[in-house]
């Protein structure tokens, strides 16, 4: 049986109407039931727009008030901001200025150490006092004898096996210490003409001192003293000066880079040998009975005390050396002539307080994740590493001299050698 569709023939093309009509009223209910759907996801996708977009301005708006929606951090400065969808990286390059290049989750392993110990000769007599290294290239400083010698160097090693040196600059007296941030270098003069030096080095090839500051004299006669520490930070400089009649410790605006302004000062009536600054508080690592001091910076012209630390030692130790990583603090001494056990050399504050003898004393700290370096005075252990117990000591290494300041890029740890050959290097990594 063959099933036929037919359609009634009429002179009005009545059959043919109805076909039509049907086949309207399908397309129209088709379009009507698209439309629905289509409304339908509209009205999902407008809901769910609104929803990330008020995810995405919660996190722009944590963004710009540097509340961290994801506190992960990518190394000193940088900080990602996630939600559900959305992924932010910040770096604030002014806020990372002055701040060291080190690897903030540096692992130890002695089977990767690889050492490069000859230097660079910068003349006879021409002793390296501090250093600060920004990927690969050395800013180095020294204190000659000799007026006419060098007393700034950025030196290029980029090949660890032959370093060169790039340029060389004299800035009078000599340079008890240095911080680099950005293209400028903030000299801590060994001077009483001048205290803060500020070098350009956008040129590296030609760097040039573009100004100066001298600390407020208390009267006219007043000697001046020497500058011996500086710190960088989100533009200011925070500097120490031996022992004087005046304020040691002075806080400088230098915003205007060409025109330097101390803004506060505190007096310590002790030398500082060295400055470290956390949040409103910078630390100081000084030579009295206070071995360290906690100074207040909410108002920066009104600094102030807020702690101290002293031990046992204090009569013939002196405060060296400050570290600051993720809100513990280190402090280093010297030994004080010769070594007492029960006078400790280190001392980290965290949660607790521990503490440990290091025979030779501590002159450069770096503390990381699961592991504390050290740079001692210690003969042919000048280098150590230890757990962050400091119960357990790790590794010791002879760097042939006993350098005078530590420094650290990526994860290479640089050491100024005091002496004319500059700088040694220990990659810790070696297959970098």
């Amino acid at each position: 049986m063959r099933l036929r569709t037919t359609y009634q023939n009429s002179k009005d093309g009545s059959g043919f109407m109805i076909v039509e009509v049907i086949l309207a009223f399908s397309i129209l209910t088709l379009f009507t039931i698209s439309i629905f759907a289509l409304n339908s996801s509209m009205q999902r996708l407008q809901i769910w727009s609104i929803s990330e977009l008020e995810k995405l301005k919660i996190l722009v708006k944590d963004f710009d008030n540097e509340t961290y929606a994801s506190s992960t951090v990518y190394g000193n400065n940088s900080v990602v901001y996630s939600n559900e969808l959305f992924r932010l990286s910040k770096s604030d390059y002014k806020k990372s200025w002055g701040r060291d290049t080190c690897y903030p989750r540096l692992q130890f392993d002695e089977n990767k150490v690889n050492s490069y110990l000859n230097g660079i000769n910068i003349g006879i007599g021409n002793n390296s006092t501090d250093i600060e290294v920004r990927n690969d290239f050395v800013y180095l400083s020294a204190d000659s004898s000799v007026a006419s010698m060098p007393d700034f160097y950025i030196i290029d090693n980029t090949n660890p096996s032959s370093p060169s040196i790039v340029s060389s600059l004299n800035t009078g007296p000599g340079i008890n210490a240095i911080d680099v941030a950005g293209p400028y270098v903030f000299v801590a003069q060994a001077s009483t003409a001048n205290q803060l030096q500020i070098i350009d080095i956008h040129d590296r090839n030609n760097p040039k001192v573009i100004s100066q500051l001298k600390v407020k004299l208390p009267t006219a006669t007043t000697t001046p003293p020497f500058a011996q520490s500086i710190y960088y930070k989100s533009g200011y400089i925070y500097l120490g000066t031996s022992k004087w009649n005046g304020e040691e410790f002075n806080i400088i605006d230098v915003s205007n880079i060409k025109s330097p302004v101390i803004v506060g000062t505190f007096d310590t009536g002790t030398l500082i040998n060295d400055v470290s600054v956390l949040d409103d508080k910078a630390y100081l690592a000084t030579s009295d009975q206070m071995q360290m001091r906690t100074i207040d910076l909410s108002d920066k012209s009104k600094p102030k005390l807020l702690d101290s630390f002293s031990s046992s030692g204090w009569q013939t130790q002196e405060g060296k050396v400050i570290d600051v990583f993720e809100g513990s603090i280190s402090l280093g001494r010297t030994v004080g002539g010769f070594n007492v056990v029960s006078n400790h050399e280190i001392f980290l504050f965290s949660s607790t307080t521990d503490s440990r003898d290091i025979p030779g004393g501590v002159y450069g700290i770096l503390q990381r994740t699961n592991d504390l370096f050290i740079l001692t005075h210690a003969n042919a252990r000048e280098f150590q590493v230890f757990d962050l117990s400091m119960k357990n000591k790790k590794y010791d290494f002879p760097l042939s001299s006993s350098p005078v300041k530590m420094a650290c890029d990526n994860s290479k740890l640089y050491f100024a050698t005091g002496k004319s050959n500059g700088f040694v290097m220990l990659n810790l990594k070696k297959d970098e």
